[in-house]
């Protein structure tokens, strides 16, 4: 019995230190709808967002930070960026959409 334990600690203490991978791929940033997107002056702005997948992580949409200082009463360019990191401390590419603002 005693020899069983033995080997089984000693296979636990082998796979333990197995070295592991290091994740080191970044997240990939996917925007949803148009870009460019053109809205008309003075309507509400609504961004179609983005997702993000990491190879290790998987889906991390949720994780998404967005910065969208659009504003639709004031005519002009704009751009909507994404940004997200994955549990490994990856920085996805920033993606931006543009959007312009403009009377039709």
């Amino acid at each position: 019995m005693k020899r069983i334990i033995f080997i089984c600690f000693i296979a636990f203490i082998a796979f333990s230190c197995k070295k592991k991978e290091t994740d080191t791929a970044p997240p990939v940033i996917t925007i949803i709808g148009n870009n460019p997107e053109n809205i008309q002056l003075g309507t509400t702005y609504v961004d179609a967002g983005a997702t993000a997948f990491d190879e290790v992580d998987g889906d991390i949409s949720s994780s998404i930070v967005v910065s969208n200082f659009v504003d639709a009463n004031i005519e002009g360019l704009y751009y909507v960026k994404y940004n997200v990191t994955d549990n490994a401390g990856n920085k996805a590419q920033e993606v931006r959409r543009t959007v312009q603002v403009m009377q039709f």
